[in-house]
């Protein structure tokens, strides 16, 4: 049941049809798991937040940077030095005490990595790198907890969705991580604020019509591309491949194999 106090604080939410108190009290239920406090999971976590997820779970091992700012929006310069997970579960319990946030200052690795997204209704991965991607994507994979995907750079990003086991999963799409230096990355290319938050925005969206039933025309089963230079934006629907070394028909990835893949020193964070 919602407090009187929980009725005040998401009355526009109640007055969606589609959410209703009904959906409210689902979201109150849910756990939401937030890889990177950066500039995807920044928007993402504050309108989770502000939504009213009743639980929330960041993981990072950053601390934050001067140049962090210009994008990573749960961050002040005050914030500078300190661990982005401590300081971004300060900043959404100011702005909803009535959740539970859990900050998780480590890096995901293949050790780790199971312990720290088990029992998620779903996980947003956040990061600025593709081990961590295809990380997130394997081992919520064996685990069956659906995952929203993006990335972004410049004016451009990618968002993606998959309900595990019923959907394409992201090796499906990409298969292997990308030689290093071979893609545009933010700290080479430069990324807009902005930009980052329209995909941060965009991940709470969706992960928040999937925890309250709302994920008929959704994100999953999609791959979304964007281009807020030219304003072109793109849905795509994608397919499951047969030769998916993680859910295809002939495997080659289990649990076993990712944990003796371990490199923690390759997994960095927030965009």
């Amino acid at each position: 049941m919602l407090s009187e106090s929980e009725l005040s604080r998401y009355s526009r939410n109640l007055l969606i049809s589609e959410i209703g108190e009904k959906g409210q009290e689902k979201l109150k239920k849910s756990t939401v798991t937030m890889i990177g406090a950066g500039g995807l999971g920044s928007p993402a976590l504050f309108y989770l937040a502000s939504a009213g997820v009743g639980h929330i779970k960041i993981i990072d091992s950053d601390m934050c940077e001067l140049s962090n700012l210009q994008r990573q929006i749960l961050f002040k310069t005050n914030s500078v030095g300190q661990p982005k997970a401590w300081q971004a579960a300060s900043t959404l319990k100011d702005l909803n005490p009535e959740i539970e946030i859990i900050s998780v200052k480590k890096r995901l690795t293949p050790e780790n990595a199971e312990e720290l997204l088990a029992y998620s209704d779903i996980v947003i991965e956040g990061s600025d790198n593709f081990d961590t991607k295809f990380l997130t994507n394997d081992i919520c994979y064996f685990l069956k907890i659906p995952t929203i995907i993006a990335g972004v750079v410049r004016f451009e990003g990618v968002v993606m969705g998959t309900r595990q086991g019923d959907d394409p999963c992201y090796r499906c799409v990409f298969e292997s991580p990308p030689p290093s230096k071979s893609v545009p990355h933010p700290s080479d290319s430069g990324v807009l604020g902005s930009v980052a938050g329209f995909a941060g925005c965009m991940q709470a969206t969706e992960a928040i019509k999937f925890l309250i039933s709302q994920d008929e025309d959704s994100i999953f089963g999609h791959v979304f591309s964007f281009d807020l230079l030219k304003m072109d934006f793109r849905k795509t629907k994608i397919t499951k491949n047969s030769n998916c070394p993680l859910c295809g028909e002939n495997s080659t990835i289990d649990e076993n194999s990712l944990k003796a893949k371990a490199n923690s020193q390759s997994l960095d964070f927030s965009i």
